[in-house]
């Protein structure tokens, strides 16, 4: 019986470069169905994240839906998803886990496999897991890594913002420095790592700044905000969750501090901006791909065609729905390939992870390529700056910008945990 298997640069014109382009197209004739590929989607539905983590599966689910019914599966055969939610637990992230594998995923996927104990899970089996992002030691793998992220080398984003800044602070007329504030989610050792990748950026530029940190769903944030406030903080990074960047909003106003705000993509989604409303207007962010009033996108313009469709109660998806959607379709180009030099039987660990790192400058139609190779999986490499506006748009500020490859003595979590 054949094995189930669970579900889961830069302005450059668009080329669509296998079956998976952006276009809706007619599907193609429909053959005899070989069986299903089954795809892991294991996230946080109904935890501290769970805003995030709903909005990714169901980018993922949608893509799953739109590679059957549009374009008739993988080579003859179906996707299907089996969805176990975490809320974030120990215990949960690894009985899910185990629950996929027994079930025989060929791939997971997870907003929040950049986590520790899911880095301990991969290393532990090879089984390729989807995520946004990770650090040094699983973007920049030194040996086999089943670790596939999509978003730029993080620890890089420091030092973008601070050329932002450098472009933007001679206008206001001030000869006195900037003065740099950052707050980082609390979690495992980003913060430890981020520090440093702002002491870098900051530093060398004779710039005065202050770091904070925030938990994933803090209760208040008034000390921080205080901090930030003695500090006379002009510009603001926030590296946190949507619960935390609600809390600095609501309390920056209370407290009336009102530094210019880049933030990282968790302040992209809809639910920030319904509960602070005017307080997000101007709110600046980074996003890995276009947002959903960019209709003359091709992946956008994909997307609203199949929500009309499929949803035609829904006004706007969050950024994470169609980040993970554009992912799972470069996902799906590399099953293609694994099917392509194999068949069935490389549907394997080794053999989709082999197809995955052969994927360069891969479209989907989001203006943003993906490409995996045995010593990078990023995956994406590049990021834009975009905005709130006052009527609830998000607008691009500027092209996309490639996060440069840290010199290789910096690919390894070590440097960064070394003080």
């Amino acid at each position: 019986m054949m094995r189930i298997i669970s579900l889961m640069l830069l302005s450059m014109p668009f080329v669509v470069l296998s079956l998976f382009g952006a276009c809706v197209k007619q599907a193609p004739a429909p053959e005899e169905p070989k069986g299903e590929i089954l795809i892991g989607i294991l996230d946080d539905l109904s935890g501290p994240t769970a805003v995030q983590g709903i909005s990714f599966k169901d980018g993922v689910v949608d893509c799953i839906r739109y590679l059957n019914e549009e374009k008739g599966g993988i080579q003859g055969y179906t996707l299907r998803a089996i969805i176990v939610d975490h809320k974030l637990d120990g215990n949960l992230i690894i009985s899910g886990w185990d629950r996929l594998k027994s079930d025989g995923a060929i791939i997971v996927a997870s907003a929040t496999a950049g986590a520790p104990l899911f880095l301990e899970l991969i290393l532990k089996s090879n089984i390729p897991t989807l995520t946004r992002h990770g650090s040094p030691d699983s973007i920049f793998p030194q040996q086999p890594n089943y670790f596939f992220a999509t978003v730029p080398f993080v620890n890089g984003v420091p030092e973008w913002f601070c050329k932002t800044i450098e472009n933007e602070w001679p206008a206001k007329g001030e000869k006195r420095p900037p003065k740099l504030g950052f707050d980082f989610v609390s979690i495992g050792t980003f913060p430890k790592a981020m520090t440093k990748a702002v002491r870098l950026a900051a530093e060398k530029r004779g710039w005065p700044y202050l770091i904070t940190r925030t938990s994933l769903s803090p209760i208040e944030v008034t000390t921080q905000v205080l901090q930030m406030k003695q500090f006379g903080a002009d510009y603001l990074f926030l590296a946190s969750s949507e619960t935390a960047s609600i809390a600095w909003l609501k309390d920056l106003e209370r407290q009336g501090l009102r530094p210019v705000i880049y933030a990282s993509g968790t302040t992209a989604s809809p639910e920030v901006r319904k509960a602070t409303g005017e307080l997000s207007i101007g709110l600046r962010f980074n996003m890995s791909n276009p947002a959903w009033t960019q209709t003359d996108v091709p992946l956008i313009k994909l997307l609203h065609q199949l929500n009309a469709k499929w949803y035609p109660e829904r006004t706007t998806p969050a950024h994470f729905y169609i980040e993970s959607f554009s992912h799972f379709l470069a996902i799906a180009e590399g099953i293609d390939r694994a099917l392509k030099k194999g068949g069935h039987s490389n549907l394997n660990g080794v053999g989709l992870k082999e197809a995955l790192e052969t994927i360069t400058n891969f479209e989907t139609g989001s203006g943003n390529p993906y490409t995996w190779t045995p010593t990078d999986h990023q995956g994406l490499h590049a990021l834009r700056w975009y905005e709130w506006t006052k009527d609830g748009a998000m607008v691009p500020l500027g092209d996309w910008y490639v996060i440069p490859l840290p010199p290789e003595e910096q690919r390894v979590d070590a440097w960064w945990l070394k003080d």
